[in-house]
Parts: C-alpha cells; structure tokens; sequence
C-alpha cells in the first residue's frame, strides 16, 4: 500500500511542479499577437486533417488483418479519449479494445491488436531517436544527445533480436507467445520504415503548428526552435505519466523554447495553450465518437442475443 501512495505521488508530481510554476510565473499576464486566435484554430484543424489520421494510418500499417480506416482512426481517437481521462498507458489499451467488433475480441484478437501498438511505440521511438540523433548533428546538442539517441537505436534493435529468440520457448503459454510474435511480425524491415516514415510525416505538420503558435505569442518564427520544441515535447512525453500527459508536456515543450530565447512566462503559455488545443478538441470529437460507435454496437448485438435466447 505504502509502494502504490509513492508511485501515484511520484506520478502526480510533474502536474504539482506545473501548477506551482503557473503561480509562480503567472504566464496569464503575457499580451498575445492578434493571430493568436486563427493560430489556435489552424492548429485544430491541421491536427484533424494531418496529425491524427496519419497517426490512426501508423498503426494500421502495423495491425494484422487490418479492419478499415475509418474504424482505425475512431479506435484511435478513443484512444486519445482515454488518455485524456485516464493516463498511465490505457489509450494504447482502450484504442485495441474497441477497434474490432466483441466475437472478434473473444477469440483472443485484443491481444494481437494490442502488441501492434507496441510495434507502432517501437518505430516511433526509433523515429524519434533518428531524428534527435539528426538534429544534434546538424545543431550543438552536445554529445550526449548523440549517445543517447544511438542507445536507442541499439535498444530497439536488441529488443528486436531477443524477441525473436524468446517466442519458439513461449509454448506453454499460447497467448503470450502469440502476442509476441504479432508485434514481432508487424516489426518488419518495410513496416517499421513505413511506419518511421509516417512518424516523420505527422511530425512534420507539427512543425508547422508550432510555427503558428510562434507568431502568436510574438517570437521570431523559427525552423530550429520549432524543431528544438518537438524534440522536447516527445522526449518528455515518451513514458506515460498523468491524464493527457499534463506537467510533463508542459515542461519539455517549456524547456525547449528558453533554451532557445524564449522569456520563461511566454514560454509555459505558448507550452500550456498548445497542449489544450491538441487535447480539449480531441476529447469533445472522441466523445461524440464513443457515444456513436457505442449505441451502433448495442444496436446490433441486441438481435443476436435475443435469437440465441430463442
């Protein structure tokens, strides 16, 4: 009992940090540009258009037996939904629960679909780690960027191989092993590149919100900042933490923009505006969402158990 208070409070610490910065440095009182309000409604827009199904066509890559897109890209909005509410890792959980039809679910697909996500985290941390290691080249991240990211890679790559020696020993437990062999077999050289490739894709339209948000709260458009903020925000986010990642996306998107000449109070509102418009949107979408996909489901399983009761 003890273990768990600690782990929740270590957990709840980066939303305590957050709100004790907030009071400290009362960012509410930084003036904003007057494209302020069509730089917020881009951004929704372009993370509808580019940023999510990109992301919802990232783990169909990586599905066996994929279902089609549109159900892809609900599951995956869900997803989102749960995180925003839940946290701790359950979107991945919550986005393979609901992807497939519940006669699927039983027959032991949740499991399947649910080590695709892994494969999916995989390339995009490998992603990530290529483009960090990129970026520390062309820019003076320092050595240690370039240490860490080719750690990586290694690991990804090691992670690969003792895979792949574990799953002819898993079979006294059928399950597992076949989780495991999923994730393995949606870990193939042309996946996972097509899978980076989006990564890099969905990133990339990033870049251009972060762009926008740039001129709202009066700062120099930046390519390199843009980047800088990217970077800081996935390397933060990487292990799931709160309900919508609060504190931790705050605190590397922040970290990044001073680093780059940003005064500090500019910096938690550029980081704390841009993290509300990727998450209250998204919640009020997946939750209409939800609600649809749920009543269609209740709708047509109705009539098949009333025939089996007869």
């Amino acid at each position: 009992m003890i273990h768990r208070r600690w782990t929740i409070a270590l957990r709840c610490l980066p939303l305590g940090l957050l709100a004790v910065v907030l009071w400290r440095e009362k960012p509410w009182t930084v003036q904003l540009s007057a494209s302020a309000p069509w730089a917020v409604t881009l951004t929704i827009l372009l993370n509808f258009a580019v940023y999510l199904p990109v992301k919802a066509l990232r783990w169909r890559v990586a599905l066996t037996a994929p279902p089609p897109f549109r159900q892809v890209l609900a599951a995956t909005l869900e997803g989102l939904l749960a995180n925003a509410a839940i946290g701790f890792g359950s979107g991945d959980l919550v986005r393979s629960a609901r992807l497939r039809r519940q006669g699927q679910l039983e027959q032991g697909q949740l499991a399947v679909d649910y080590a695709s996500t892994w494969a999916e985290r995989g390339a995009e941390v490998l992603a990530l780690a290529l483009l960090i290691f990129v970026t520390a080249l062309m820019t003076n991240l320092g050595m240690l960027a370039l240490c860490l990211s080719g750690l990586a890679v290694a690991a990804y790559v090691a992670l690969l191989g003792v895979g792949r020696i574990l799953v002819p020993r898993l079979g006294p437990w059928p399950r597992v092993q076949r989780a495991l062999s999923s994730g393995l077999q949606a870990s193939t050289f042309r996946r996972v590149a097509v899978m980076a490739a989006l990564s890099l894709l969905g990133w990339g339209s990033e870049i251009v919100m972060l762009l926008l948000f740039q001129g709202a709260f009066h700062l120099e458009p930046s390519f390199h900042t843009a980047l800088l903020t990217l970077l800081g925000i996935n390397a933060a986010i990487v292990i799931p933490t709160l309900p919508g990642n609060f504190g931790t996306f705050e605190a590397g998107a922040t970290m990044a923009l001073v680093l780059c000449g940003a005064p500090r109070d500019v910096a938690i509102l550029y980081a704390l505006t841009y993290h509300l418009t990727h998450v209250i949107p998204v919640a009020v979408v997946a939750t209409t969402v939800y609600l649809i996909r749920s009543r269609s489901r209740r709708y047509k399983t109705t009539p098949a158990r009333t025939s089996t009761g007869r």
